[in-house]
C-alpha cells in the first residue's frame, strides 16, 4: 500500500496548524485547497485479490451489498495503486504525463485511470474529505486517534471518479449498473490489466530498469481501452482523459491495415498462379 511521504504529510499538518486566513465578507470561511479520500482496509491484499476474481468471473452484481462495497473500493484503491507504472512509493491520486517516460507507459497508465471515469457521472467535483473503512458507509468527518490510512489526494479526474465510486456504498447498484454487459466487460478487462501491470512492475524493480511491454501485456492494454471506447461512445462522448496529459494508445498503420494486406497478398497469390484449362 502507498502512502504520503512523511515530509509531505508534516508539511501539511504545519499548514493546518498556523494561523487561519481571515474570513470574506459574510463570515463563509475559504474552501480548503484540495480534498482527500481516507481509506482503511485490514486485509488490503485478500480483498483485492477478491475483488479482481470478481471482475474476471464478471460476478459483482451477486455479491451481497456490504461485500461488493467492500471489493469495490479494494479494486479502485489497486487501480490508483497501479496506474503510475512505479513501484516507488508516491502520492496516490497524483496522476500526469510527468510520470511516464514514453508514450505507451502513459497510455497504459491512462486507461487503467480512465475506468473509472467512464463509470462515475459527469462534471465530478470535490467538497469535503472522504473517509471509507472496510464495507461501512462512508463518513465525512475526521476522527482523532484513528490507525494510518491510505490516502488519495483529489487532484485528477481519475482519483475524483474513484473517490466517488468508492464513497457511493450501499448505492453502487444504482449508480453503477453491475449487470449492463459494456461495464462487465469493461471491469473484467480492467481487471486483468491489473494483474499483468503489476507483475511487469514488480519486473522492473527488479531488473532495476523500465522494461517494454510484451505482446500479451500490449494486448490486454489495448483491449481495455477499445472496451473503454465502446462504452464511451454508446454515452455519446470523446474517450475522456483521467489526468491532465493522458493520451490513447498509437495503433500503428501496419497494425491497423494488416487485414487488409493480408488479404491484398492473397488475391496476388491467387492472380499469379498459372489458370487450369478444361
Amino acid at each position: 500500500m502507498y502512502f504520503f511521504p512523511s515530509w509531505w504529510w508534516k508539511w501539511w499538518q504545519q499548514g493546518q496548524q498556523s494561523e487561519p486566513a481571515p474570513s470574506p465578507p459574510g463570515g463563509t470561511a475559504p474552501a480548503p485547497a484540495f480534498f482527500r479520500w481516507f481509506h482503511r482496509e485490514g486485509d488490503f491484499a485478500t480483498v483485492a485479490a477478491a475483488a479482481l476474481e470478481t471482475a474476471k468471473r464478471e460476478a459483482w452484481s451477486v455479491l451481497d451489498e456490504k461485500t461488493r462495497r467492500r471489493q469495490l473500493r479494494a479494486f479502485v484503491m489497486l487501480s490508483l495503486q497501479i496506474a503510475p507504472l512505479s513501484a516507488n512509493p508516491g502520492p496516490l491520486g497524483a496522476l500526469g504525463a510527468h510520470l511516464y517516460s514514453t508514450q505507451d507507459r502513459n497510455a497504459a497508465g491512462s486507461a487503467i485511470a480512465r475506468t473509472f471515469v467512464l463509470l462515475a457521472p459527469a462534471g465530478l467535483r470535490p467538497t469535503r474529505d472522504v473517509i471509507t473503512e472496510e464495507d461501512q458507509q462512508s463518513t465525512y468527518a475526521m476522527e482523532t486517534g484513528l490507525p494510518a490510512f491510505i490516502v488519495v489526494v483529489l487532484a485528477t479526474l481519475g482519483a475524483l471518479a474513484a473517490a466517488y465510486i468508492a464513497s457511493v456504498g450501499a448505492e453502487a447498484a444504482h449508480a453503477i449498473n453491475f449487470d449492463e454487459e459494456i461495464t462487465k466487460r469493461m471491469l473484467s478487462a480492467h481487471a486483468r490489466a491489473l494483474e499483468v501491470m503489476s507483475m511487469h512492475v514488480e519486473r522492473e524493480r527488479i531488473a532495476g530498469r523500465e522494461l517494454p511491454f510484451d505482446e500479451v501485456e500490449r494486448s490486454l492494454l489495448l483491449g481495455l481501452e477499445d472496451v473503454q471506447r465502446q462504452l464511451a461512445t454508446m454515452q455519446r462522448k470523446p474517450l475522456p482523459s483521467p489526468f491532465q496529459g493522458a493520451t490513447e494508445f498509437v495503433r500503428t498503420a501496419t497494425g491497423s491495415f494488416l487485414p487488409i494486406a493480408a488479404l491484398a497478398l492473397l488475391v496476388l497469390f491467387i492472380l499469379n498462379q498459372p489458370q487450369r484449362r478444361t
